[in-house]
């Protein structure tokens, strides 16, 4: 078991790869993928998206670490126009929108929304116009939040954003599945007869690499180890 780990914790591996590449993979669990840094008590943890998602990453981190501090990371979208993809935000605080709770997040960025549901273009502009301060919007950073708290550990929340507020892309909640993981066989097989959502989509994969990329970075810095090459 090892003490006073940092817990790093998306909801998609792919927000993860640069950073993971040459970390050490451990088993799979509750379909919560991890890895362990090679050289320091920092673990990395992927479980699916949403709160749910969340609490399992959460869950299977406390199997194998006593953590000392949580960083949510991952994807976002954007609720303000000067965000573009690959910006990095450290938000203050984190809003659930679900209970209205506010969590501090300890960053200097503004206000992070929480969603249970993926943000398409018409919501990010109801939220943009509905809370001020508000940023970026995500679906697991207030769960976190309140865990860290629960449990006495420290919490910040590292997003990257990976479609704009006038990104105009296919609704995707119906292919999010219950244990959070991505349909995307069903998905590609949705949109091959909507030829509209193609090159937004094409455009959308080059995105979220960039902000992958930057993301990894960006926790690299903060937690003090290596950018990923």
């Amino acid at each position: 078991m090892m003490n006073d780990a940092i817990v790093i914790i998306a909801a998609m591996p792919g927000e993860l790869k640069p950073l993971v590449r040459s970390w050490a993979a451990l088993e799979t669990k509750d379909g919560v993928d991890g890895w362990q840094h090679p050289n320091g008590p920092i673990m990395a943890f992927a479980g699916g998206m949403g709160a749910n998602a969340a609490m399992r990453s959460f869950a299977r981190a406390r199997q194998v670490c006593e953590p000392m501090q949580v960083l949510s990371v991952g994807w976002a979208g954007a609720l303000r126009e000067e965000l573009a993809p690959g910006a990095i935000i450290r938000p203050s605080m984190v809003r659930d929108l679900n209970t209205g709770e506010m969590l501090p997040a300890n960053g200097s960025g503004g206000l992070l929304l929480t969603s249970s549901r993926v943000a398409v273009r018409e919501e990010k502009h109801r939220l943009a116009g509905t809370y001020a301060g508000s940023v970026a919007v995500d679906m697991e950073a207030s769960t976190l939040a309140r865990l860290a708290q629960a449990n006495g550990l420290g919490f910040r929340a590292l997003k990257a954003i990976s479609d704009t507020l006038e990104e105009d892309l296919p609704d995707m909640n119906p292919f999010v599945t219950a244990a959070g993981r991505f349909a995307t066989t069903r998905f590609i097989a949705h949109v091959a007869t909507k030829p509209k959502y193609w090159s937004s989509l094409a455009q959308f994969g080059k995105q979220a690499s960039l902000a992958a990329a930057n993301l990894c970075a960006a926790i690299a810095d903060d937690i003090g180890i290596e950018r990923p090459k």
